[in-house]
């Protein structure tokens, strides 16, 4: 594309198409610009008759892109970033990081990744005020993707194309007891008369339990719980052998739990630092990627 035709793509405009994808309606767009509905349908025809080609679409209940819409969409983001980005440096230049962070993780997985991370970036940075939110990954990753937190540790995350993530971590689910003087040979009649505690909402639990048939091991008894901590508690009480992440159950332990896998079925997890495209990189927020991230490569 010629500079002429790319200076013709105004911001305007393609803030007004993201925003008509963003919430599927010209009057939602509209009213997210602070501009009247006709401007927003006229920035969109400006782009289409630069573009020579229809960007949005109409299903039965919203406004969708386009092929085109896609493309162009994908780049307007990535373009808005960039400018963000840019801006951000300028006014933070030489500036002390300050202000608020808001940072989402799992529960289970903060209690073992961030209690070192946060006291020295605590003592090291007392202008930023970094918050945290906690829920399962699905629930962190909605928030993140509502805008709700800036920035978020996920296991396990849905690749989307407004999300930057980046790997920082692996980890694994796997079976676990705390019973003493059990051999591996006596896996099998372990899983078969004890329960077997886990958190049914996990798919890596679903996963594992599924696999269990398939390899003709029979479940006496199973025991769901609400929380990761929880199957712990009761694995490490000697309830039964519980489905646990490997870090969640070697971390702050007061008694060593065993792993069953290998021969039991493990899932693998790949923990990610994700963040939109569309967050402006404050000082404060790139700090928190540097130092976090630096922290993470310690776990790898």
């Amino acid at each position: 594309m010629a500079e002429a035709q790319l200076r013709d793509l105004d911001a305007p405009a393609l803030a007004a198409l993201l925003a008509v994808i963003d919430t599927g309606s010209f009057t939602e767009a509209a009213r997210a610009l602070r501009i009247s509905q006709p401007a927003v349908s006229l920035a969109i025809k400006r782009l289409e008759e630069r573009l020579g080609t229809a960007l949005l679409v109409r299903t039965r209940k919203r406004i969708a892109p386009s092929r085109p819409g896609e493309l162009l969409a994908a780049g307007a983001r990535r373009a808005f970033e960039a400018l963000g980005n840019a801006m951000a440096q300028i006014a933070n230049e030489h500036a002390e990081p300050s202000g608020r962070v808001i940072l989402g993780v799992h529960e289970s997985l903060a209690a073992y990744s961030l209690p070192a991370f946060m006291a020295k970036f605590l003592r090291d940075y007392p202008l930023v005020e970094l918050k945290l939110w906690n829920g399962r990954s699905a629930e962190v990753e909605r928030e993140l993707t509502a805008g709700r937190v800036d920035l978020a540790l996920i296991v396990n995350p849905k690749p989307q194309a407004d999300l930057v993530i980046v790997p920082v971590f692996d980890d694994s689910v796997e079976l676990f007891h705390c019973l003493p003087g059990q051999k591996r040979s006596d896996a099998v009649k372990l899983v078969e008369s004890m329960p077997l505690i886990f958190v049914p909402e996990l798919m890596q639990s679903q996963d594992i339990l599924a696999q269990l048939p398939k390899r003709k091991i029979g479940v006496t008894r199973l025991l769901p719980c609400s929380s990761l901590e929880l199957v712990k508690s009761l694995v490490i009480d000697e309830v039964g052998v519980g489905i646990l992440p490997r870090r969640v159950a070697e971390h702050n332990t007061r008694k060593k739990l065993h792993s069953l896998s290998p021969p039991f079925p493990l899932y693998r997890d790949r923990v990610a630092l994700v963040r939109r495209y569309d967050v402006p990189q404050t000082a404060a927020i790139r700090v928190v990627i540097s130092e976090l991230s630096a922290h993470c490569k310690t776990m790898s």
